[in-house]
């Protein structure tokens, strides 16, 4: 994995505008110059227990790579509790407290908790200072919070309305991220999928991810797989590969 992210990262560097000390390189997993990588979500390891968390028709919707400059501030990934979606998360260097470590707040994936933390300010948003920590002087790394030392090859899931941070950041601090998302059966879930691939139409492009989120050679399945045929039908019909596919970053 190491291997083919040293390869990806160089090659994004080479072709692209971005400087090396830029605080976060990010790009899709499921490319041709990462193939080990991109195999993984069709790994029983990964795949099986996301399927037995929220079923067996759930889909992995991205799956990114992440070459972090920084700390990670206190945040949710998402905060409509009408999709259930969870982070399968590797960290490709070994985490400690001081040194990049997932925190998560336990039961934060929650009301009223989950909104609490909204409301009092605890997110962090570019460009602005954490309301909370601030007004009550403290830190990040004072919140209480369960915290997951890592070793290269653990995977760590948790679901996507979960607080979470990381801090001791350093420079390429490395993640590979699968998410998948459960199959919307009740009406609010059919309809809050809806307005995901609305937003993700309009805003995909801010993210800054490079390259295609599903590639030509991912889609075209040349294996036959039965797990990933499914899931490209999902994609398409709900409409995220155009979603995703259409303000992608272009390499040069």
């Amino acid at each position: 994995m190491n291997t083919e992210f040293d390869r990806r990262l160089a090659s994004i560097l080479e072709e692209s505008n971005l400087e090396e000390n830029q605080t976060l390189n990010n790009w899709t997993n499921r490319t041709p110059e990462t193939p080990f990588i991109a195999s993984l979500l069709e790994d029983p390891r990964i795949y099986l227990h996301s399927e037995q968390l929220i079923g067996e028709d759930s889909v992995p919707v991205h799956s990114n790579a992440n070459s972090y400059g920084t700390n990670t501030n206190w945040h949710s990934d998402r905060t409509d509790h009408n999709i259930c979606a969870i982070k399968n998360v590797m960290y490709l260097q070994s985490t400690t407290a001081a040194r990049g470590a997932l925190r998560v707040i336990p039961g934060s994936h929650k009301n009223p908790l989950h909104e609490d933390l909204l409301r009092i300010g605890l997110r962090h948003i570019d460009g602005e200072k954490d309301k909370f920590l601030e007004e009550s002087n403290l830190s990040g790394e004072d919140i209480p919070c369960y915290l997951f030392n890592s070793e290269p090859g653990d995977i760590i899931t948790f679901n996507e309305l979960t607080w979470h941070a990381a801090f001791g950041g350093y420079r390429d601090r490395r993640t590979c991220t699968f998410n998948f998302y459960r199959n919307p059966k009740a009406p609010e879930e059919i309809e809050a999928m809806k307005k995901e691939v609305e937003y993700t139409s309009k805003n995909n492009g801010r993210y800054g991810t490079m390259g295609l989120q599903y590639h030509p050679w991912w889609l075209e399945n040349p294996d036959h797989n039965s797990r990933r045929a499914r899931w490209i039908n999902w994609l398409k019909e709900w409409g995220f590969v155009d979603a995703y596919d259409s303000q992608k970053i272009e390499l040069k």
